[in-house]
């Protein structure tokens, strides 16, 4: 008689839990939207108006933006106004995602080993560049 009334809390317990977890964990998760990316024009003014390079850059970071600059629009963005670490950061994230997409791929910008060297470890390629591909 007692082991009935044990079972039944358990499963009363149970399927109180269950209930209470569905209920509280909804169908799916709240994700925060990314804003909208920073156009060239934005960045300039913002640099002009003498905004610290941090808030710069958290705002670039949280678009997610990826730039890939040639020397002609470094040596433009700079003449307009760009500070340097705002330029260093927006040269960052086009090299950052080209070496992900080349790990992606399977393979790396030029394979390393790994030799002990002035005391310390450092990577060394025995062959020459061309043949890393």
């Amino acid at each position: 008689m007692k082991l009935k009334k044990f079972n039944k809390k358990i499963i009363i317990i149970f399927s109180a839990i269950l209930v209470l977890s569905f209920t509280f964990s909804g169908c799916a998760y709240y994700v925060k939207p990314t804003p909208p990316p920073l156009a060239m024009s934005e960045i300039i003014k913002l640099c002009k108006e003498r905004v610290p390079n941090i808030k710069i850059i958290k705002k670039l970071r949280a678009s997610h933006e990826v730039f890939y600059l040639t020397a002609g629009e470094i040596i433009k963005l700079h003449k307009d106004g760009i500070t340097t670490g705002v330029l260093e950061y927006m040269l960052k994230t086009g090299i950052r995602k080209k070496q992900h997409r080349a790990l992606q791929r399977g393979y790396q910008l030029r394979p390393h080993y790994w030799m002990w060297q002035n005391w310390q470890w450092a990577p060394f390629a025995p062959y020459p560049y061309f043949y890393s591909y």
